[in-house]
């Protein structure tokens, strides 16, 4: 098969896919020439000129390659799999109060004030219930900063005073 040297306007059709009129104007642009009815190009000439077309534009190819780049960026994020998850940090715990009549004496110690047996299981009760509930908030009540001459107490900020260790003896059914 022979080298054909000219391009007529149907082959430039099919090369860039447009109908008659626009084959002419690219034509023209290329720098055909008429030849009776029929315009042709120089194969060589069109390959030349579309080569250069094709290449580097100085600060024109620069934003081509940035925009080349973050396109390649955008197109490798969504590739890659979505960000996982992350549960939310669990809540504080809100620290218990210790029932009423329950109080800590100093550390390691408790006091329970009940008047019947009935108020001394219902203290304990209270006390495993709220344990049960929110032991780190029951660990934090136990924990109260104590003075020589206070003691912690449930739900109550005020130290109340430490009970008298003579007053304690007398009274034995405090636990």
């Amino acid at each position: 098969m022979t080298e054909v040297p000219f391009v007529d306007r149907a082959a430039i059709e099919r090369l860039f896919g447009v109908r008659a009129r626009q084959a002419n104007n690219l034509m023209r642009s290329f720098d055909g020439y008429k030849t009776g009815q029929s315009m042709l190009v120089n194969r060589v000439d069109l390959v030349e000129r579309l080569d250069e077309l094709a290449a580097p534009r100085g600060v024109a190819s620069a934003e081509t390659k940035r925009k080349v780049t973050v396109i390649a960026a955008i197109d490798a994020l969504h590739r890659n799999n979505r960000p996982r998850r992350i549960a939310p940090p669990p809540p504080r715990p809100e620290p218990a109060s210790l029932p009423s009549g329950v109080s800590i004496t100093s550390p390691g110690e408790m006091a329970i004030v009940f008047s019947s047996p009935e108020e001394l299981l219902s203290a304990i009760m209270a006390m495993a219930q709220s344990a049960t509930k929110n032991f780190a908030g029951f660990e934090t009540s136990l924990e109260c900063p104590l003075s020589r001459s206070s003691v912690c107490t449930a739900g109550n900020d005020n130290p109340t005073p430490a009970p008298d260790p003579e007053t304690a003896a007398a009274h034995p059914e405090e636990e």
